[in-house]
C-alpha cells in the first residue's frame, strides 16, 4: 500500500453550491473521486491531507439519502469538510 497526499480538489462550477468533489489531485495527477474510492476501498491506496503539521487520513463514507459513496476525512478533531479548503482546479 502507498500512502498519497491529496493537494488539491476539482470541482465543476455547479458542484460548489453542494459540495460535489469529483477528482483530487494528488502531486501533479488527477484522479476521479470514484477511482480514489475505489483504491481506498480495496485497501490498495492510503490518501491522506495535511493540516498544520498533522497528517489527516481521506476515508470514504455513504450518504444516507442516496447511499453513494464519497470521500471525507478521518476525525482528529479537523472538521470532516477540510477537502473543501483544498485549492481547486480545473479539469
Amino acid at each position: 500500500m502507498a500512502d498519497y497526499e491529496i493537494v488539491a480538489i476539482g470541482q465543476t462550477p455547479i458542484d460548489v453550491r453542494n459540495h460535489h468533489i469529483h477528482a483530487v489531485q494528488v502531486g501533479r495527477s488527477l484522479f476521479l473521486v470514484d477511482q480514489i474510492i475505489d483504491w481506498i476501498n480495496d485497501g490498495t491506496h492510503r490518501f491522506w491531507v495535511r493540516v498544520g503539521d498533522e497528517e489527516v487520513d481521506v476515508i470514504v463514507q455513504q450518504r444516507e439519502a442516496s447511499g453513494r459513496p464519497y470521500l471525507t476525512t478521518d476525525g482528529g478533531g479537523f472538521p470532516p469538510a477540510i477537502l473543501l479548503s483544498l485549492p481547486r482546479v480545473d479539469r
